[in-house]
């Protein structure tokens, strides 16, 4: 029986005069046992001499590589699941995906939290946009849901398991037949994308041990090297705001992470709540940063230049007026709630002056806070009525508050911004600031809030 020494050579045999001139001329020379080229699969690059390397092949250009999984992250309600199921719809008709170009093929979306009503729904919406029909998806397009079933995990562990000195046996993990199903339909159908929403549900792991990470993302990237296409996971980040929650391995085992935001002004607003942007911020193959713009509308996602003549500009007004109305409505809070009324006719007190001067108006201006203080008259969201009372002059003070009706609509709206007595402002112990309700803080004045389908 041939015997080894600690380097893996051979030491019942002579090894004079033997000089390998590669390391797979190595591993077949006697000097290896056979059984290590499984494990160690050698690289011959003395054929790699007369061939040029291959060009780098992508599902979705400059963010999606082929034979890789992609990690898609983003804030609860921004959308990553409906963005899925339309990134799969436009690989399944090969049509340009929000202006980046992707290949045409067979794709899977598998879902855990949303049931086949939602997924009827939201093709409904994406198909409309495309302008397509569903039976123009027929077989090219297959939408899976797992939600209400238990055993949705593509993996088990086994922190315990050891390897023998050869390093066979004792596999850290093992696939499911759920991982194993997903393989053979996707493998059976030929999809060049698979599409996973989302991790919670399939990784049975925990989330910081990098070496359950790492194994988890190499059994997808082994899906996608036997489909050649692309995995696209779905995750979350985590609360204290970075773009995904876990191990570090999340970041540093997929060759492209994904990012998709409702993006946010230098003040930190949200300007158009409609608008989206997916960003790569972690790009090993292409330009780091690179990033699609787009807008929920009609729930699905279109580009502004897609859409019919006039109505980008009117979408963008209706958000800019949004935004407005709730800058508004902050600054009132903020006087009230000190105690200071102010008035909607011009005078010392007048609102869009009063309110121009105070950091929660971000500097919009005495223009559009007018316009503001319009609107919201006319819509019935604020009216003149008593804010306190003066108990020196002994008399009533009168000003701008929000209406009752509109506050108690409101979702954490707390207090009225209306007082008692006026008494020195830092002698109130209340802290009832005022929430942008959600008629203002969601979608654009006049339209619905998109709905993704996502828990948070």
């Amino acid at each position: 029986m041939a015997e080894f020494n600690s380097w893996g050579a051979r030491t019942d045999q002579p090894t004079e005069g033997i000089h390998p001139r590669s390391a797979s001329e190595a591993a077949n020379s006697g000097y290896a046992d056979p059984s290590w080229s499984s494990l160690m699969p050698i690289a011959d690059i003395s054929d790699w001499q007369h061939r040029a390397a291959p060009e780098r092949q992508w599902l979705l250009d400059k963010l999606i590589p082929l034979g890789q999984t992609t990690y898609l992250t983003g804030p609860g309600a921004a959308g990553k699941s409906l963005l899925g199921q339309q990134l799969a719809t436009h690989a399944a008709i090969g049509r340009d995906f929000l202006g980046a170009a992707i290949r045409k093929t067979p794709a899977i979306y598998l879902t855990c939290e949303d049931d086949e009503n939602e997924l009827h729904r939201r093709q409904e919406a994406i198909c409309a946009a495309l302008r397509i029909s569903m039976s123009d998806l027929a077989g090219q397009l297959h939408l899976v849901s797992l939600s209400g079933q238990i055993g949705a995990e593509l993996a088990i562990f086994d922190p315990r398991a050891v390897a023998d000195e050869f390093g066979r046996g004792g596999e850290l993990i093992q696939p499911t037949s759920r991982y194993n199903a997903l393989q053979g339909v996707a493998m059976a159908a030929e999809a060049g994308l698979v599409a996973l929403d989302n991790v919670a549900h399939l990784f049975a792991g925990n989330e910081n041990i990098r070496v359950e990470v790492a194994a988890f993302i190499a059994l997808l990237n082994r899906l996608a090297m036997r489909t050649r296409g692309s995995v696209l996971l779905i995750g979350h980040p985590n609360k204290a705001g970075d773009s995904f929650s876990g191990s570090t391995a999340w970041e540093n085992q997929v060759r492209s992470r994904l990012f998709l935001e409702v993006p946010k002004d230098a003040d930190g607003m949200i300007a158009d709540p409609d608008r989206r942007v997916l960003r790569n911020e972690k790009a090993n193959y292409s330009r780091h940063g690179a990033e699609l713009s787009f807008r929920w509308h009609n729930w699905a996602y279109v580009r502004d230049e897609d859409l019919p003549e006039g109505i980008a500009h009117r979408l963008a007004a209706t958000a800019q007026a949004s935004t407005d109305n709730a800058l508004f409505l902050a600054c009132l809070a903020e006087r009230n709630r000190q105690l200071r009324p102010v008035s909607e006719h011009p005078s010392a007190n007048y609102a869009p002056t009063q309110f121009a001067k105070m950091p929660e108006s971000k500097r919009i201006g005495k223009t559009r806070l007018e316009a503001a203080m319009d609107r919201l008259f006319k819509i019935g969201q604020i009216k003149r009525d008593f804010v306190c009372r003066d108990t020196i002059r002994r008399r009533d003070l009168h000003g701008l508050i929000e209406a009752p009706e509109s506050a108690s609509n409101a979702a954490s709206n707390g207090a009225q911004t209306g007082a008692t007595n006026c008494v020195k402002p830092e002698a109130q112990t209340a802290t009832n600031t005022h929430p942008i309700p959600k008629g203002i803080r969601g979608a654009a004045h006049g339209s619905v809030a998109p709905h993704t389908g996502e828990a948070a």
